[in-house]
């Protein structure tokens, strides 16, 4: 119905389109009129009809504003387009982005609490194709829109449903937007693929860990064969458009030169890929493991997938300038305000491609020559016009290393159009849309921080951690003040703004990717920091944490690196307890046979996981966890008293007595506390079933 006949229809005396009085009072009283009857007789938006990948048209009334997502590939898509404040309801399963932070969960998304679900009163439901039948089921006679996701697709049709999302929410141009940067990467690597003979196409698998203890990969008419072709590679030849079972003949037929994996499958894969039949294949010997989200999950990151998978099968060719296939023009320049700080002329977020890929550069030109003192590229500098925090995506990374960081280099600077004598530069495999800028000021001192932080990858515990990690991930900081810092100044600022770093991280919760179990972090392996000395006022020599200058340096530091990874990694400083398992790199499946129920209570996992949305069994965890930590720095010689008090609680969490704890923890390297706690749940969720 038009809802201009809606709100004229039916008004005694008078004809749908007869016009109101006119003159002064005529008008006020048509538009009193109008106001009274469009709030006592609403009508509904027009509905929009959103096919699904099953193949139904779902009446979907209006841009939806209470959205729950249970397909975490459609959690992503719906970031991308920009409707995090619609998204009400997410699962355990998701894979962290900054617009997720804060979001309620609402359990395992082939397993969800479905009175959680119902209580967000969504307007709109997404989930996975298979869990349809259970979703129709759980909210008969509500009337909730349905829409089935299936990550079995290939990355053109993961963009086309991005474009039929962006339409349903009215976020058309963002969606094209997203679209737009996934087929970039696309069509960058059919071009280079191009060079690659068909006889030299190296033999690609897609591995999966099976349940039953087997291995699994990718039928020929599958989604995951789709990408595998796109990145210019040749996957099995078998029959299927899911998965299929791995054995030892169709793998020697195969005879593949690479394999992958989602990196949540690492620890079951790496168990059995040594044993027969898959002990003799060479690919098997060295699988290359990727983020589940882009795996599993093809979405507004399928473009960037392919390439990243691309990059790894042929680096040597893509790494030799005679295969390059773009130039290395600027594309765009977006501005980065920087206020109060008198020598900066302009500062940018310069995009280009450089090695043919997209590579973004913060880059802060100077009105006059200044002083530096940067970790990245050797001490002092003098006479320096621009600073600057370069970031590479990883499918450069492979020709970095072909090439060596010196050359490397000197095509970043060209492509740049910098003096390379005169620009200091540090480098990040962050994404420098990412970036974090962040002031302050008391009187007439004012301190600029500037960071990127990717932590999920090398991030360490120093004076704990070995030295032979290494993997991508950095936080980098540039550092300006409005006063000038002698040598000495410049150098207690950087003792400052690695102390208030350090403290972003502890007070963030986040691990040692070597010893996560244990350690907290302090840093990253690899991080730097450019500190600007300036030119203005007599030169401070203290800038350290009992200075004024040192408070606002290490306020700002701290605020961008929390701020920055966020961004980067989606970690906020409250994170749900089951993140935060799996950050320790704990996975209820691998804690041993007796925790996981098997034989006992059907799907433990799924039931576990959503005991942790209550409240009480997340205290117990947030506990363990300060706990343990507190043990690995020698702050306490006993948790017995703690282990009495989680019984206490599992029975609590069960309503009941459930007598002794039972111990279901095997794995030995799980911290005391975090294990009696685990221990506590897992008994607790035993009992409560009558276990």
């Amino acid at each position: 119905m038009n809802i201009l006949t809606s709100v004229t229809r039916g008004r005694a005396g008078r004809a749908p389109w007869a016009p109101w009085p006119v003159g002064p009072k005529g008008i006020i009283a048509s538009a009193l009129a109008a106001i009274v009857i469009l709030l006592c007789n609403p009508s509904p938006m027009p509905a929009a009809a959103y096919q699904d990948d099953l193949g139904r048209e779902v009446s979907v009334r209006g841009a939806p504003r209470r959205v729950v997502s249970l397909a975490p590939g459609a959690t992503e898509s719906l970031c991308a387009i920009g409707i995090g404040d619609s998204l009400k309801g997410i699962t355990t399963d998701d894979s962290y982005f900054e617009c997720l932070i804060g979001k309620e969960a609402v359990g395992p998304a082939a397993a969800p609490d479905w009175g959680r679900v119902l209580a967000l009163k969504p307007d709109l439901l997404l989930l996975a194709a298979g869990d349809l039948a259970a979703a129709e089921a759980a909210t008969a006679g509500r009337k909730i829109p349905i829409i089935a996701w299936d990550d079995n697709v290939s990355p053109e049709a993961a963009q086309d449903r991005i474009l039929r999302l962006g339409a349903l929410f009215g976020k058309t141009k963002e969606a094209k937007e997203a679209v737009a940067e996934s087929q970039d990467f696309l069509d960058t690597i059919r071009l280079k693929a191009a060079k690659i003979p068909e006889a030299e196409r190296l033999r690609v698998l897609r591995l999966r860990a099976l349940p039953d203890g087997g291995l699994g990969t990718c039928g020929s008419a599958s989604g995951e064969a789709a990408t595998i072709r796109a990145a210019g590679g040749v996957p099995p030849a078998l029959e299927g458009a899911g998965t299929v079972p791995l054995d030892g003949k169709a793998l020697r037929a195969f005879d593949p030169q690479f394999a992958y994996a989602c990196a949540d499958d690492r620890a079951a894969i790496e168990a059995v890929k040594g044993k027969s039949p898959w002990s003799g294949s060479k690919a098997l010997k060295s699988v290359h493991y990727y983020p589940c989200q882009l795996t599993d999950h093809p979405s507004a990151h399928a473009g960037y997938f392919v390439a990243w998978l691309s990059s790894d099968l042929y680096a040597d060719s893509y790494g030799d300038p005679a295969n390059f296939v773009l130039g290395n023009a600027i594309s765009k320049r977006t501005p980065v305000a920087i206020k109060g700080i008198p020598y900066v002329k302009d500062a940018s977020v310069v995009e280009y491609k450089l090695f043919d890929f997209p590579h973004r550069t913060l880059l802060i030109n100077f009105a006059s020559p200044q002083d530096v003192v940067s970790t990245g590229d050797g001490a002092p500098w003098k006479g320096v016009t621009a600073v600057g925090n370069s970031g590479s995506p990883p499918m450069a990374w492979g020709i970095h290393h072909k090439n060596g960081w010196e050359s490397a280099q000197a095509t970043l600077y060209d492509a740049l159009g910098v003096d390379r004598d005169k620009t200091s530069l540090i480098f990040t495999g962050a994404d420098l849309r990412a970036l974090a800028v962040r002031s302050a000021s008391f009187k007439d001192l004012r301190v600029t921080a500037l960071a990127t932080a990717g932590v999920d990858g090398n991030a360490i515990r120093t004076s704990k951690d070995k030295g032979a990690w290494f993997q991508p991930g950095t936080i980098n900081v540039v550092l300006l003040t409005n006063r000038t810092l002698s040598p000495t100044g410049a150098a207690s600022a950087i003792i400052v703004a690695t102390e208030a770093k350090t403290a972003a991280l502890w007070d963030m919760d986040v691990r040692s990717a070597e010893t996560p179990k244990e350690n907290p972090a302090t840093g990253t392996g690899t991080d730097d920091i450019i500190v600007v000395q300036g030119s203005g006022g007599n030169p401070l020599d203290y800038t350290g944490g009992h200075s004024k200058i040192g408070e606002l340096i290490a306020r700002v530091v701290y605020d961008a690196v929390v701020e920055a990874v966020a961004k980067q990694n989606g970690k906020g400083k409250v994170r749900p307890v089951w993140l935060r398992l799996a950050e320790r790199g704990i996975v209820t499946s691998e804690l041993g046979p007796d925790f996981q129920g098997k034989g006992a209570l059907p799907g433990f996992e799924d039931e576990f996981m959503k005991l942790l949305l209550e409240e009480r069994p997340q205290a117990l965890l947030e506990a363990a966890f300060a706990l343990d930590d507190a043990a690995v720095m020698g702050e306490y010689s006993s948790i017995r008293q703690f282990r009495d008090f989680a019984a206490q609680e599992a029975s609590g969490i069960a309503g009941r007595d459930i007598g002794p704890v039972r111990q279901l923890v095997t794995d030995k390297g799980i911290p005391p506390a975090l294990a009696a706690a685990l221990d506590a749940l897992g008994s607790a969720l035993l009992a409560r079933n009558g276990l």
